[in-house]
């Protein structure tokens, strides 16, 4: 008699469970999984079942068991379900406790914990303890190279700007590639270079050598960060090519002075950390000697506290003008 009862209570009970999952895809949004988070109404019907599941392993379905008792889990799936529709419909990740609070907790790539991480170390801040905002923020280009046809460059004195504007410090740091689990380990027998991993160590040095220019120059560390080049249009011009020779000296001169203007056409504000790595740029010229005439023209543009060139890292820091 016992077990009919309970054949007929278990029937009774699988009806019921259709019956909510009947109701609960009325909502396709319930019913959708998205990665690893369930819909609300696969979660509640696992609950109800794992709740019905105690109950008959305790016997609550005995008829010596009052009739209250039987009913409770009941009761407590309809008081889920009043929760369920009276809150804002937001999933809680899989994993994350308390209260939500508008973005996962878990919502970081691998890379991103890293640079956040590294960055972190070396003292620079971002703009949230799980903010991924800069760091997703791509680089912002700005130029005054407007050739249309490269054919249309050769022989032209003109010197030309390439500034690239980054969301923040250790947006800079990953973009500039001072944070980096490369790094260069001689070369192959066909002249290839050859890379080894790199410990997060040397990129914490190098972040921290960049924060040190910062402060330094007196440029604000949560800022952007805008990195600045002068190039000739036409790079066939060597060392000791005298062709159009004064031309080309008056113009690169004059793009040293109009330097800051430029900064203002590409969004910087007083303020921003403005970075550039001298280098030889003429061929045929000599790399020491190239990269010391290039820093000093860099000093110009970068203001009187910008920062000598850094062995660790190749920059100059300078500001923009308050």
């Amino acid at each position: 008699m016992i077990n009919e009862a309970r054949k007929r209570d278990t029937a009774a009970n699988a009806l019921l469970a259709l019956s909510f999952a009947a109701s609960a895809a009325q909502s396709p949004k319930d019913l959708i999984r998205s990665g690893n988070i369930e819909g609300p109404g696969i979660q509640l019907m696992s609950r109800m079942m794992n709740k019905r599941k105690k109950a008959t392993a305790s016997e609550l379905d005995n008829p010596r068991v009052s009739e209250p008792a039987r009913n409770r889990t009941f009761r407590e799936f309809l008081e889920l379900c009043e929760l369920i529709e009276s809150s804002s419909g937001e999933r809680m990740p899989r994993g994350s406790t308390g209260r939500r609070t508008g973005r996962a907790l878990n919502q970081m790539t691998r890379d991103e914990k890293s640079t956040a991480a590294i960055a972190r170390k070396a003292g620079i801040k971002g703009t949230g303890k799980l903010s991924t905002k800069d760091l997703r923020t791509k680089a912002r280009d700005y130029t005054t190279y407007d050739s249309d046809d490269d054919m249309d460059d050769i022989g032209s004195t003109e010197q030309d700007h390439y500034i690239r504007t980054y969301s923040s410090a250790r947006r800079a740091a990953k973009g500039e590639r001072l944070i980096s689990k490369l790094k260069p380990a001689g070369r192959t027998p066909t002249g290839m270079t050859k890379f080894k991993t790199a410990p997060s160590s040397e990129s914490v040095r190098k972040v921290k050598d960049l924060k040190k220019q910062m402060t330094k120059s007196g440029a604000s560390k949560t800022g952007k960060v805008h990195t600045v080049d002068i190039m000739p249009r036409d790079s066939e011009f060597g060392k000791g090519d005298r062709a159009k020779q004064i031309e080309r000296g008056k113009n690169f001169i004059q793009a040293i002075k109009d330097t800051p203007n430029q900064l203002k056409r590409a969004g910087a504000k007083p303020g921003d950390a403005v970075t550039g790595k001298p280098t030889a740029v003429m061929s045929g010229e000599d790399k020491k000697t190239g990269e010391e005439k290039r820093a000093k023209l860099y000093k110009k543009i970068f203001g009187k506290r910008s920062t000598k060139k850094s062995k660790k890292t190749g920059l100059m820091v300078g500001s923009v003008d308050k």
